[in-house]
């Protein structure tokens, strides 16, 4: 990084696990951040086929641009879609995200301190497009190029950093939807589909019309809009072989916004996340989720109003999970748990009734633990119909099943509760599996997953400031000895000294009460007159002794003076040369100690004996 910030990169949709657990990228919980300069070697094998990308989980970096594709193709031998296309090409990755003039951390607290409402200046797709001022010169438009009667499998990631739900179409064509976060679903015939920040989704588009140019168009709806409240929006070219090349636009055409606000956390047109099935032809046994779930959790998804931790700023509006936020660690969890006190580490039950309600912020580690391979239920529960705001959930290490959604009059954890004991809610246990689901303004959803991947996974918030602000907490799956061994040499960082309300330190497994732990005792430096004792007493020896050394090495240099050297002749084959040394002999005559010192060293490096003469 050229600020010299720390880094680190997370390969989003991958799981990581079998000892990779240390690879995922998270700042703080699987590793140090990679200093500036330095470097680390990501070193995992992906378990899982299908539709990723990679990007910065450190500060605001991945809204400056630190993020790509990242594809894992599945061999057509085992992809149950592949009968329905013909071409799966690496061209036809569609890399989709909102671009800013200024950096994340300028624009961080233009919003938070400055209270400026931050716009997108542009949508990009894969890096190109025209920007919503419409000021020249632009950078050419994406170009799509296919064959006539060819159908061809697309691969569309949104990379968005703010609240930018986007809707995705192509000009008179239909779309045949086949995955969602690299999970293959029952396929879905629509005419537009909805993709939200961090969200994957593989479409079919058949070739079928006739020959030119269509526009591929995709609209930002609600907020994803300009500081001026322009739309966001952007296009790209499907241009047909043999067709004349498309002519650069002057400017952005206009985009129809399909459907109302009430119902844009569908996915597709009229449908959600929950009435779409998995495709069962690609269920794995490590993901099922049938039978009652061993544990059920509510997380509310909301905004509330705390004193902010800036002097002289009063109140801010924080986003937060069950009214907590969450704040990284001093030392990465996963490697170095010892080094952590336990009183950074918290979750709901830490907190008395009505204590994070008010305008004092609740802060820590936020953590839930669950069992490994315990089948958990996630109720998420937004009650902020107000901000307008669907919060795309992600989920590291794992996929979850999406069960329920639906929007609700007056949504509380509280009447969802209700709602789910009077049995009015319809759970679909054969819906889609994925990694990054929203939760309707004003509703609820729920997933599923199976806790088979011990480690610490973080679940949070997909929009940049909603993250920076702490709309995240941990599932600690498993115990210490679920876990993979550190690798050699792995880097380590925190703060000095350690944690020291551990009694434990080898069983991340079992906290103790902080009382009943003895601190470490304070660190004691010699005081100044102690130090200069210590001075005087080395100086005292080391001055004889260098004394000693410098004479011994005069009379060696002068004895090896006295070397000659000179080939040997002896033929050692062709092309070598064998070289020795021969020592000078001097006869001594003088009995000083000067003199038999310098006899003891003539001895010493000579292969010849010494006459000595009295």
């Amino acid at each position: 990084m050229t600020n010299n910030e720390g880094v680190t990169i997370h390969w989003h949709g991958l799981f990581q696990r079998n000892g990779s657990q240390f690879m995922d990228g998270l700042p703080m919980v699987s590793q140090c951040p990679i200093p500036s300069p330095g470097k680390f070697q990501y070193r995992f094998r992906p378990f899982e086929s299908g539709t990723n990308w990679y990007h910065a989980h450190t500060g605001l970096q991945r809204g400056d641009g630190v993020a790509g594709p990242f594809i894992i193709r599945e061999s057509r031998r085992t992809d149950p879609n592949a009968g329905l296309y013909d071409e799966d090409r690496a061209e036809d990755v569609i890399f989709l995200n909102d671009w800013h003039h200024d950096t994340m951390v300028s624009n961080y607290q233009k919003h938070n301190i400055g209270k400026v409402r931050v716009g997108v200046d542009s949508i990009l797709i894969n890096g190109k497009g025209i920007p919503l001022s419409g000021s020249p010169p632009f950078v050419p438009i994406e170009v799509f190029n296919v064959r006539s009667g060819t159908r061809y499998r697309f691969r569309v990631i949104n990379g968005a950093n703010l609240f930018c739900n986007l809707q995705f179409s192509v000009q008179s064509h239909q779309l045949l939807v086949i995955t969602g976060d690299g999970s293959a679903l029952e396929p879905q015939a629509v005419d537009y589909f909805r993709i939200n920040g961090g969200e994957r989704y593989d479409f079919v588009l058949n070739a079928n019309q006739n020959i030119g140019n269509y526009e591929v168009r995709v609209v930002g709806l609600g907020s994803c809009a300009s500081a001026s409240g322009d739309t966001g929006r952007q296009v790209a070219s499907l241009h047909y072989e043999t067709a004349w090349p498309a002519p650069m636009p002057p400017s952005l055409p206009n985009i129809t916004e399909e459907g109302t606000p009430d119902i844009w956390w569908k996915t597709f047109p009229n449908k959600s996340l929950a009435e779409v099935d998995h495709n069962i032809n690609s269920g794995r046994r490590y993901r099922t989720t049938g039978g009652a779930p061993d544990v059920q959790h509510y997380i509310e998804t909301s905004f509330g109003t705390r004193e902010s931790p800036i002097p002289n700023q009063g109140t801010h509006s924080f986003p937060q999970l069950n009214n907590i936020s969450y704040f990284f660690p001093t030392s990465p969890i996963m490697s170095q748990f010892d080094d952590l006190p336990m009183s950074l580490f918290c979750n709901a039950s830490s907190f008395q009734t009505g204590e994070c309600e008010g305008l004092t912020q609740c802060a820590c580690v936020h953590t839930i633990q669950v069992e490994l391979n315990a089948l958990v239920e996630i109720v998420l529960v937004n009650p902020d119909s107000s901000y307008h705001v669907l919060h795309p959930m992600h989920l590291h290490g794992l996929q979850f099943q999406v069960v329920a959604m639906e929007l609700m009059s007056g949504a509380t954890v509280q009447s969802v509760m209700q709602l789910d004991q009077n049995g009015e809610i319809n759970r679909n246990l054969n819906g889609p599996f994925k990694d990054v689901v929203v939760v309707p303004d004003g509703g609820y959803t729920i997933f599923r997953f199976r806790a088979w991947n011990p480690g610490w996974w973080i679940f949070h918030c997909h929009i940049e400031f909603h993250l920076e602000d702490g709309m995240a907490l941990l599932f600690w799956m498993g115990n210490s000895a679920d876990f993979q061994h550190i690798p050699a040499g792995f880097p380590k960082c925190g703060v000095f000294p350690p944690a020291t309300d551990r009694a434990t330190p080898t069983d991340p497994a079992t906290p103790t009460d902080p009382a009943t732990v003895t601190p470490d005792p304070p660190l004691e430096f010699p005081r100044a007159d102690e130090q200069q004792k210590l001075d005087t007493y080395h100086l005292a020896w080391i001055i004889p002794l260098t004394f000693l050394i410098a004479v011994a090495v005069g009379f060696l240099l002068g004895c090896l003076c006295r070397r000659h050297a000179y080939p040997v002749s002896a033929d050692q084959g062709p092309g070598t040369v064998e070289f020795s040394a021969q020592i000078r002999v001097v006869p001594f005559t003088c009995r000083r100690p000067r003199c038999r010192l310098e006899y003891f060293l003539l001895k010493l490096f000579s292969d010849r004996s010494v006459d000595r003469k009295s």
